[in-house]
């Protein structure tokens, strides 16, 4: 028996230490040395930018005499004489009012150029002016296949480093590993078999010949560990606490238990508000400390005979066995708010813990007895999300929304594959004109079972399942479709506006993706406009601002939307691209009742105007909240008065009703194109 079972766990032990060893090995490898060659390729990039600099610099000061006695020959020997630089694709010289008046293209195949751009100042005794500017485009392409090569080469000399590192463990595993535990699994096998303890025959004098007189007086108080044992995998490190594990074996006594089948049990599912926040101001050995004084705290406040409980992270459950009604429950869990709520002092600074309780009452008999951590959960969630700090009781409101938003998420994948989602469209017009201007693409989801949902439903459940670039990509193309339309119907000024959400402000590949659909559909980029709101700017500045001068690069427009709702700052609007500002409805709604809100849509006016950015006025219904527009300044608007969202079958029909004149209305914003043009 012992010959036939040393040799199979040497040989698994030996296989899955390599297995486990080599690929982080690799790993290491590849890793030191594509970081060597990842710095390596930063550092030529930098050299390579700060060289095109110089070169901008050096070929400014040849130009600008020529450029101010417009000697455009000598300006374009200048351009050509740095072209024999195979990195640099093409340069142009710009006179003082922007116009071209030379441009050399050395490599147009080229796609992905970096710009980089010099004033060009001419000085003649005591007049210095700025004759013009001088724009170099380069590639980085050359600097990619040669990081490239160098990387294919690092990869086979780890490849065969890593094959030899393999030969040389395998015959040392073996030896000083594998036969080792071949003899100690011998032993326990043996002690399996009949329940007596066999040592285990190891005669090294390393750690292995220590690990087997270790496990040879651990032969004799085996039982006393297993109790300890049992203990550790059913009760919380930390606090001492029962943890997940017991939670379903301690439903299943309270039910077996009851006095009654009727008798009421109180679940509390209690969570801590901004843990993290505690753990990243503090550090997490405080945040440990944390979750003892709750632990501790809940011990004193609950009775003998209810069971608390860690579940893990922060959270806490709370079990009474007997309740009198529903009323008594919530007092309960008013009561372990109170008791949780008492300043802690962490690193000699008062800290007053925060929690939200989802609170869930059943019977002792009731077969949802086993689901009451689901129930319970499904409480917390509300009292999360509505309102944080307080205690939600589970009804039957509650478990409809949550088996709701349950069906919707899980059939979200559904809903894009068959179509389900739909793309409305409501109309901006001109105040005063009362032309249609742009129209907003707003989305709605027309579901077989629910019918048709509105987006404050549905976006959030978007937003959490990582579809926000799939809806994104979605409403664009409907919105490209839908100006393709209009243009066969004779409405080819029409703008439509799409709004991003915060995610989206940070995918840098988002420009490249309208770019790519806008060709697809034959549609400029300049009738579409990107509506965004000010707390995804502020949350996503530097990436934020990045993507909208891209997106404006190609000539779309950016409106700041619910403009008022958030910061208002003007900083803000000055430090990003924004072409629009719409006016948050909130502010219209009691217009021109308040004499508040139309002082601050004055000032919304006053500031708009003075950045050269275009007002509309959203959530318009009445006649005279339109006029108090038109009277402070505000130029567009939009709301129930004109139109309410509709399909854009729908759209057409009224524009074909209203007739094919012109839109007098429209408000261009001008193409921001790249200098460099394929």
């Amino acid at each position: 028996m012992n010959g036939s079972s040393k040799p199979a766990p040497s040989r698994s032990v030996v296989r899955a230490m390599i297995w486990a060893t080599v690929p982080v090995l690799l790993l290491v490898q590849l890793l030191a040395s594509a970081g060597v060659e990842v710095s390596n390729f930063w550092a030529q990039i930098r050299q390579l930018d700060a060289r095109i600099a110089r070169v901008a610099e050096s070929r400014a000061e040849l130009i600008a005499e020529p450029l101010w006695k417009m000697r455009y020959d000598r300006v374009t020997g200048v351009l050509n004489e740095i072209m024999h630089d195979e990195t640099i694709a093409a340069a142009a010289v710009y006179d003082d009012t922007g116009v071209v008046v030379a441009r050399v293209v050395a490599r147009p195949e080229v796609q992905a150029l970096t710009e980089v751009s010099r004033p060009i100042n001419y000085s003649n005794g005591n007049m210095a002016v700025q004759a013009g500017r001088i724009a170099i485009a380069y590639s980085y392409a050359s600097l990619y296949m040669d990081a490239g090569s160098r990387l294919g080469l690092l990869l086979v000399v780890g490849l065969l480093a890593t094959l030899a590192t393999v030969i040389a463990m395998r015959i040392s595993a073996n030896i000083f590993i594998g036969k080792p535990l071949a003899a100690m699994m011998s032993a326990i096998q043996r002690s399996k078999q009949d329940s007596r303890a066999y040592p285990a025959d190891v005669k090294s004098s390393n750690e292995f010949g220590q690990l087997a007189i270790a496990f040879n007086a651990m032969q004799h108080t085996t039982s006393g560990a297993l109790d300890r044992l049992g203990h550790m995998a059913s009760h919380d490190p930390l606090t001492g606490l029962p943890n997940r594990r017991t939670l379903s074996e301690r439903l299943a006594t309270l039910s077996r238990d009851a006095g009654s089948q009727d008798a009421l049990i109180a679940f509390c599912f209690i969570d801590l508000d901004d843990f993290k926040g505690i753990n990243d101001t503090f550090g997490h050995d405080a945040g440990d400390k944390f979750l003892v004084h709750i632990s501790e705290r809940l011990r004193g406040t609950v009775e003998a005979e209810d069971w608390v409980a860690r579940l893990g992270g922060d959270e806490f459950v709370v079990i009474r066995p007997e309740v009198s009604n529903e009323a008594v429950a919530q007092a309960f869990a008013r009561q372990l708010l109170e008791a949780i709520s008492e300043p802690i002092m962490l690193h000699d600074k008062q800290v007053v813990p925060r929690a939200s309780i989802g609170l869930a009452v059943r019977r002792a008999g009731d077969p949802e007895l086993s689901h009451l951590p689901a129930l319970a959960d499904i409480a917390l969630y509300h009292a999360k999300s509505k309102a944080p700090g307080t205690v939600a009781v589970l009804d039957e409101a509650l478990q409809h929304d949550y088996r709701r938003r349950r069906d919707l998420e899980l059939a979200i994948p559904t809903g894009f594959s068959e179509g389900q989602f739909e793309v409305w469209y409501q109309s901006q017009v001109d105040l005063v004109t009362q032309d249609i201007i742009s129209l907003e693409a707003l989305i709605r989801w027309r579901h077989p079972e629910h019918g048709v949902i509105g987006p404050g439903e549905f976006l959030p459940l978007i937003e959490r399942s990582g579809n926000n670039a799939r809806l994104t990509r979605y409403v664009l193309t409907d919105a490209c479709r839908a100006l393709q339309q209009l243009a066969e119907a004779g409405r080819p000024h029409i703008r439509i506006a799409i709004n991003l959400p915060p995610s989206e402000l940070a995918d840098h590949s988002l420009a490249a993706c309208l770019r790519e659909t806008c060709e697809r559909f034959d549609v400029a980029p300049s009738l579409l406009e990107l509506e965004i709101t000010e707390g995804s700017l502020i949350n996503n500045m530097a990436s934020a601002s990045d993507t909208l001068r891209r997106l404006r690069r190609l000539g779309a427009t950016i409106a700041l939307d619910d403009f008022g709702t958030g910061y208002s700052s003007l900083a803000h609007l000055r430090r990003f691209p924004l072409d629009k500002v719409k006016i948050d409805k909130a502010f219209i709604r009691e217009i021109p009742e308040s004499a508040e809100d139309k002082a601050i849509v004055g000032v919304i006016a006053s500031l708009a105007g003075t950045l050269g950015l275009t007002l509309v006025a959203e959530g318009i219904e009445r006649a005279e909240q339109a006029q108090a527009m038109r009277e402070m300044g505000v130029r567009l608007g939009q709301g129930f008065l004109y139109h309410k969202p509709q399909p854009l079958d729908a759209v057409l029909r009224q524009l074909a009703e209203i007739g094919g004149g012109e839109d007098r209305g429209l408000v261009d914003s001008p193409s921001i194109a790249p200098e460099f043009a394929a």
